[in-house]
């Protein structure tokens, strides 16, 4: 009984984050677009890679070669679950988490939507 209590609740909380980010990116018009967003920004939740991406050095996403090759090798398989990226979608939609990261949601938002309009 304990175990299915606890499932509940992630499950229920699990519910909860994939509506908060399909809110999140609800202003793209672009639906493939918007999922990337939404996959990649599930992704960063899920690895807890806010702070490695607000404090980033690196130069590429697509062809990462450091010390953190299996982090990256990680992220990529979840941020692409869907084989919908090339390597320049997934470095761009990388760039955009980065932006997140290092200005804040709200401010990458206005950024983002002058930049598309």
């Amino acid at each position: 009984m304990r175990g299915s209590v606890q499932f509940y609740r992630f499950d229920l909380r699990f519910r909860l984050t994939l509506y908060y980010t399909a809110m999140l990116f609800d202003f793209e018009e672009s639906t493939l677009m918007r999922t990337c967003l939404e996959d990649a920004y599930d992704a960063v939740t899920e690895l807890d890679l806010w702070d490695y991406l607000r404090d980033n050095t690196f130069e590429s996403f697509t062809y990462y070669k450091g010390p953190d090759e299996a982090l990256h090798a990680k992220l990529l398989a979840l941020v692409d679950k869907r084989n919908l990226h090339s390597g320049a979608s997934y470095g761009i939609t990388m760039r955009n988490m980065e932006s997140i990261a290092k200005e804040g949601y709200e401010t990458w938002k206005l950024n983002y939507l002058n930049a598309n309009e």
